[in-house]
């Protein structure tokens, strides 16, 4: 079975290239275009897609808030965001709003191919420069600290063990559960298990959140 996969970009030339990248693998098929957050809203029920690869600035309606709303009219799709370098307050709140991740739009196609994959077997993506630009957004912004109250209650934390300290870090530097498996040694199975633990102590529904709140406890 296919993952379906909606592109939402308004350039056509965009939407019009990563179709043709993704519809060369096998296990990827590109259900529907959507040129705004407006228009993905108006296909999405059509479309049913899996991952939503979502443009952050668009005209009518942007990503972010796009992102929010289908989150939570279709909380199983994810929303992987496609951001430039500077949209770095856009990632914040897309980050708040559920999105799985953040990818730069002139990564190579195999690993566009890869965080596509990831999001869909439930795994955050996030790339290196991506995570460095939340985390020193985070931490320019303590005094105003992320209305979530996962992320202000920093002394939860005090209640993981070590091994879910570990892989609360990993998961906020953008790690997915097969490079966190390798770089603590234990199965993936045993990522997923501590991760569900993670959300059970810290109070958060998906993995965004838990991924906010690692940054987040990282700066203080």
């Amino acid at each position: 079975m296919k993952i379906k996969v909606m592109i939402t970009d308004d350039q056509r030339l965009m939407r019009e290239g990563l179709k043709t990248i993704l519809d060369l693998e096998q296990d990827l098929t590109v259900v529907q275009l959507a040129e705004n957050g407006r228009d993905a809203l108006d296909k999405i029920a059509d479309a049913q897609p899996d991952v939503i690869l979502m443009d952050i600035r668009m005209p009518i309606m942007d990503g972010v808030e796009c992102t929010g709303i289908i989150k939570q009219q279709y909380p199983g799709i994810k929303v992987i965001i496609l951001t430039t370098f500077d949209d770095d307050e856009f990632i914040i709140e897309a980050l708040k709003n559920g999105a799985v991740g953040y990818i730069l739009k002139d990564l190579s196609s195999e690993k566009l191919v890869g965080a596509i994959r990831d999001a869909y077997d439930g795994n955050s993506i996030m790339q290196p420069e991506i995570a460095a630009k939340v985390i020193s957004h985070i931490a320019g912004a303590i005094k105003e600290p992320v209305h979530h109250p996962a992320a202000e209650e920093i002394n939860s934390k005090s209640e993981l063990t070590d091994r879910e300290k570990d892989v609360l870090q990993l998961v906020g530097k953008g790690m997915s559960n097969t490079e966190i498996a390798k770089k603590l040694f234990i199965s993936e199975g045993t990522v997923k298990n501590y991760i569900s633990n993670l959300y059970s102590k810290l109070e958060v529904d998906d993995r965004s959140k838990l991924t906010l709140y690692a940054i987040k406890y990282e700066t203080m």
